[in-house]
């Protein structure tokens, strides 16, 4: 009894594996009380019962083999790929009781609820270059968004900035050029801009001087996301959208910019402002039509959502 009870606490392939060998082999046997004697079986029902089980527990051993190689692949390096959730186009994960979602497209062709923060990169002089540039995210959004009023809502920002960022410091920009420089890794949060119900914030990632060009940090976003949070707290605003800030421009690799960007969200929802914490981020990850390969692979957004998400 004890030795069935045994048995049966065993892996279903174990279990398989004796009974199709008990099965194979006992039609085969006689035993007596002097002695044991082999024999052809006098039935083929048994046998064949038993060479399927056999078989049966070599494909579940083989099976069980490879579901533990997939378990420590997943796992590998403390990287739980099963913290990742995928379904309508989008992945995400959770950290402090924050989903961060990954989407492929365009931000100016983002669909944001009522209430959700657009987040936009721009040059530590919030000046109108980057509205006016189609090329980079911040351009692109208000071209669509604030189509023929680029200008008003450069002067806008100007104002903003003045108001709530100080004076600034005079930079020589380019050879020719000066400028009020109010730092990177800051943010300008805009409520409703010319007008507008979706708020609007702008984050400074990188840098301009004179002999330098644009640059930009990985650190700049960490700064920048912490500021960011503030404000949002402040406003009472728990969801924003966002591209890869620091890939355009700011010449950082994407997939880089993108882990430094996920890194510097996880952090800060981490360790959010008092009560006041996002409830969702989303990050859109450049993809020019459906014809074209996103900005960053699928798998390193999977294997860096997985990394932020073991951290819960």
């Amino acid at each position: 009894m004890d030795m069935l009870k045994a048995l049966f606490k065993q892996p279903y392939w174990v279990i398989a594996l004796i009974l199709g060998a008990t099965l194979v082999c006992l039609p085969c046997i006689t035993v007596d009380k002097d002695h044991w004697a082999t024999h052809p079986p006098s039935t083929l029902v048994p046998v064949a019962v038993g060479i399927a089980l056999l078989v049966l527990s070599c494909l579940a051993f083989g099976y069980t083999l490879l579901q533990q190689r997939t378990e420590e692949f997943g796992t590998l390096r403390g990287v739980d790929l099963k913290r990742v959730k995928e379904g309508d186009g989008a992945l995400w994960t959770k950290v402090s009781g924050c989903e961060i979602r990954v989407i492929k497209g365009r931000i100016e062709e983002y669909h944001q609820e009522t209430g959700t923060a657009i987040v936009l990169p721009c040059n530590e002089y919030f000046d109108d270059r980057c509205a006016s540039d189609a090329r980079s995210s911040l351009g692109a959004y208000v071209n669509r968004m604030f189509e023929g009023q680029t200008a008003s809502l450069a002067s806008l920002i100007k104002e903003e900035c003045q108001k709530k960022l100080g004076k600034g410091v005079e930079q020589q920009k380019t050879d020719e050029e000066r400028a009020h420089s109010y730092g990177v890794g800051k943010c300008l949060l805009l409520m409703k801009p010319l007008g507008k119900v979706a708020p609007l914030a702008l984050m400074s990632t990188t840098t301009q001087r004179a002999g330098q060009g644009l640059a930009t940090r990985i650190s700049y976003l960490f700064d920048g996301i912490r500021d960011l949070f503030t404000h949002l707290a402040d406003a009472r605003i728990n969801e924003v959208a966002m591209p890869i800030l620091g890939a355009g421009h700011g010449g950082i690799d994407p997939s880089l910019a993108f882990v430094g960007l996920l890194l510097a969200v996880a952090e800060a929802a981490r360790y959010g402002q008092g009560g006041q914490r996002l409830r969702r981020v989303t990050i859109v990850v450049f993809k020019r039509d459906a014809g074209t390969p996103p900005q960053v692979d699928d798998v390193v957004v999977r294997r860096a959502l997985a990394l932020v998400g073991s951290q819960e």
